[in-house]
């Protein structure tokens, strides 16, 4: 009975990889040909600037996707290869996520067990394994560290961790409560009244990293009250899951702690100095500026859309941002205002101009900012 269930088993297998492989095969043929064609092309004659780096962003993202499937075969085979030696007994938790992703997909338990005396073991067994398997890399690595980040005022006063607690399909972060319950991949808020997204032609769903997918929360700071929420359609939409959770301490450091002081807004047409201001606007959300620690970048479900870019690091003895902010109805211009925690210079009167009261991080913002820097600090013309 176990040999005729193991070759029902694998003629079922067979089956379902069968035309997928057929499927690849076919489909590699052709892009082989197409690549010997592209390779006798006069490529700067005939393709665009854009098309030329569209392309090369897929064969980069193709070939991670090779080395990846690759990867997942060679564990496959691994572990069905059986050897004439007595066989070492396997735990199913044992199984690497890959493989056993693999297993889950193909298969059919009422194929593997027939008798549901053993079936139902088997299922609760696989079940803790795949809800580890479904949660992005990144929030897996925040379900270990969060718990040991504290939100910690100068005074001793501890306002809680950034602890990620899983709760059946949800994951729920500095409370275990349904409020602070996170939602992963969500749908991007619809324009309203706009053709495109304001940061470009394509929403944060063109830069998203399967591995870190953007999020929506509802947690926020209340002075004089601490962690709490805002209404269920009311959260912002983060880029990623780290962003999101890395924009909690800075608004735990902003609101909770407070010392900051913010520089007037200074509204930039995006088109000015060559368009260095677009470029910022339509790079990649998880890319910072150059002299910059990384980005945190948000809409809220009021159309503000908006990107942090922090200018300092851990190692600093102030914390510094720029933020660019685009208002719903104007998006050829932005809203540019710096915020720091930097003690004013001594000496300096209060009325002066930013830079002057802030020179450490006014140093920050100037190649940061590179040809706008002028305009934001200085008060340049355009």
């Amino acid at each position: 009975m176990a040999a005729s269930a193991a070759a029902q088993m694998s003629a079922v297998i067979q089956a379902q990889l069968l035309p997928q492989v057929q499927g690849y095969r076919l489909k590699q043929a052709q892009v082989n040909s197409c690549i010997d064609q592209l390779l006798q092309m006069d490529t700067a004659a005939s393709m665009a600037p854009l098309m030329v780096d569209k392309v090369s962003r897929q064969f980069a993202a193709a070939s991670e996707l090779l080395a990846e499937l690759t990867d997942t075969i060679n564990s496959t085979i691994a572990l069905t290869r059986h050897r004439r030696t007595q066989a070492r007994r396997w735990h199913l938790t044992d199984i690497p996520a890959n493989p056993m992703s693999i297993i889950l997909a193909l298969s059919d338990l009422i194929t593997i067990a027939h008798l549901k005396s053993a079936a139902r073991p088997i299922r609760n067994a696989l079940r803790p394994i795949v809800r580890r398997l479904r949660l992005p890399k990144a929030i897996k690595r925040w379900m270990l560290v969060g718990r040991y980040v504290a939100f910690r005022r100068p005074t001793g006063q501890q306002d809680g961790t950034l602890e990620l607690f899983r709760h059946t399909n949800e994951i729920r972060v500095i409370r275990s409560e349904p409020t602070f319950t996170i939602a992963i991949n969500p749908p991007l808020p619809l324009p309203t009244g706009r053709p495109v997204h304001p940061f470009s032609q394509h929403p944060f769903t063109h830069h998203a990293k399967p591995h870190d997918p953007p999020v929506r929360s509802r947690i926020v700071w209340h002075a004089g009250v601490g962690w709490g929420t805002v209404g269920a359609n009311d959260g912002p939409l983060y880029a990623s899951a780290s962003s999101m959770l890395k924009g909690l301490l800075l608004s735990h450091r902003l609101l909770a702690v407070g010392g900051f002081t913010d520089s007037p807004a200074v509204v930039v047409d995006r088109r000015v100095r060559g368009g260095h201001l677009d470029r910022i606007m339509t790079q990649s959300l998880h890319r910072p500026l150059d002299e910059c620690s990384l980005v945190l970048a948000f809409e809220w479900a009021n159309g503000v859309c908006g990107h942090s870019h922090v200018l300092t690091s851990s190692n600093d003895p102030f914390i510094a941002w720029i933020l660019f902010r685009i208002q719903p109805g104007d998006h050829r211009n932005v809203r540019v205002i710096i915020s720091t925690s930097e003690a004013a210079a001594t000496g300096v009167a209060h009325d002066a101009p930013f830079a002057q009261r802030f020179p450490l991080t006014a140093a920050r913002v100037r190649p940061a900012l590179d040809p706008i820097a002028a305009i934001v600090l200085d008060g340049q013309a355009p």
